[in-house]
């Protein structure tokens, strides 16, 4: 759903605008088509999961390796903005799957990387509108 805004190199949805910069149209090699895609690299598993609320077509991806969940979520954190297609339900909604997923590192791109189970549910639910409540059944 991001991939039109890369390709024509919009420079408000790709935020270049934001530093001063330009996105040159960039073609999307790779677009999904369910909420949830694995990609595979030789043995290595990779899930990418729609997660939309930053924009319509945030994704996040995770990988198991050496018993550890590794997650990798750019922009958990937002921003939630309206120029984006921001929308806060879907927000929502994408930050109780990544809970979910019971991830032992986050790898958050602006942020730096959260290594235990604890560190990791802390960082998300700092940014969740969800309540601890709501996150078992």
């Amino acid at each position: 759903m991001d991939a039109p805004p890369l390709e024509s190199g919009d420079p408000v949805l790709t935020a270049a605008n934001w530093y001063q910069t330009t996105f040159p149209p960039t073609q999307v090699d790779v677009k999904f088509n369910s909420p949830e895609e694995i990609l595979r690299i030789g043995e290595e598993r990779i899930v990418c999961l729609h997660t939309p609320g930053h924009t319509p077509g945030s994704i996040c991806i995770y990988l198991d390796r050496d018993g550890k969940r590794v997650l990798f979520a750019q922009d958990l954190h937002g921003p939630l903005l309206e120029e984006f297609g921001s929308n806060l339900g879907d927000w929502d909604r994408s930050t109780k799957k990544l809970l979910d997923l019971d991830a032992d590192i986050l790898c958050e791109g602006h942020f730096g990387i959260y290594k235990t189970k604890k560190e990791v549910k802390d960082y998300i639910l700092s940014y969740a509108a969800i309540t601890e409540s709501s996150e078992t059944p």
